[in-house]
């Protein structure tokens, strides 16, 4: 069976184990899931191509015929409410839940700490102190960066991740406290805006310093609708996550990079003209 910890979509997962299992158990037909969960073959069909959700009194029953039990179950469930889920609220809550399942460890930035958004230095010193150590040489701390901060800088960025909890000094040089930290609700916050459009600047910059074979930068131009925006959203999200567990395992990192993912509108939407 899939795993299905790696999926955000669960109709997707349904409709993968279901071929997968249909294929060494001819008998696990949809009139065979229809009659555990209690649902005729068109709804099948119809849950398979995502074009209704499964009923709240479905869920566990659907769960039962996968063989979905323990920490599967509860991802299960999760999944099923993040996909239906009607406000960026909700689906934030249930994104955390499935996040926990999965391992992936979030701080979230409080309310007095977004200071930390207002300078991209701030953000590249948590992560270039994670793997290299620092003996109070600031200039040389601020000529680590790309592109290179002064002393000054880097000395107010080591005071102001102290002073926030962030890092802490240790024997050879300074702890980082958090390995993943997000912005949580204050995503909508001026300082959140700041600080992204920093880092589009400095993407923009690499195009000109930074040789091709040590960056990838591609755009794409796309038509699509509001359901598959919304589709295209949740894949984001999932390579998040995925980079996230991805460099949560390096062992031996000596570079900080930043990767900005941009989906934006460069047309007039429907809702534009009403």
């Amino acid at each position: 069976m899939p795993d299905l910890f790696t999926y955000l979509e669960y109709r997707e997962f349904l409709k993968d184990s279901y071929d997968e299992r249909r294929k060494s158990q001819p008998y696990f037909s949809y009139r065979f899931i229809g009659n555990k969960v209690g649902m005729d073959s068109s709804y099948l069909t119809r849950l398979f191509q995502k074009k209704l959700h499964l009923g709240d009194d479905l869920v566990d029953r659907m769960a039962a015929a996968f063989a979905l039990t323990g920490e599967s179950l509860d991802y299960f469930r999760n999944l099923v409410s993040f996909n239906k889920a009607k406000s960026e609220a909700q689906a934030r809550l249930f994104h955390d839940q499935l996040m926990r399942l999965r391992g992936v460890g979030y701080s979230v930035v409080r309310e007095d700490q977004v200071e930390y958004f207002s300078n991209w230095i701030h953000v590249a010193l948590r992560s270039l102190l994670d793997y290299q150590s620092f003996e109070g040489d600031y200039e040389a701390l601020g000529a680590s960066f790309s592109p290179a901060a002064s002393a000054d800088e880097a000395k107010n960025a080591v005071f102001l991740l102290e002073r926030l909890g962030m890092v802490r000094r240790t024997e050879h040089g300074y702890e980082v406290l958090d390995n993943h930290l997000h912005s949580g609700d204050n995503w909508k916050s001026e300082a959140i805006k700041t600080f992204q459009k920093s880092t589009i600047e400095l993407a923009s910059r690499s195009l000109d310093t930074v040789p091709a074979a040590r960056r990838d930068i591609s755009t794409m131009t796309m038509d699509l609708d509001a359901e598959t925006l919304g589709d295209l959203k949740i894949i984001i999200k999932e390579f998040q996550e995925n980079v996230a567990k991805l460099v949560g395992n390096a062992t031996k990192s000596d570079r900080v990079y930043h990767l900005n993912i941009q989906l934006f509108p460069i047309s007039s939407l429907p809702e534009d003209a009403s």
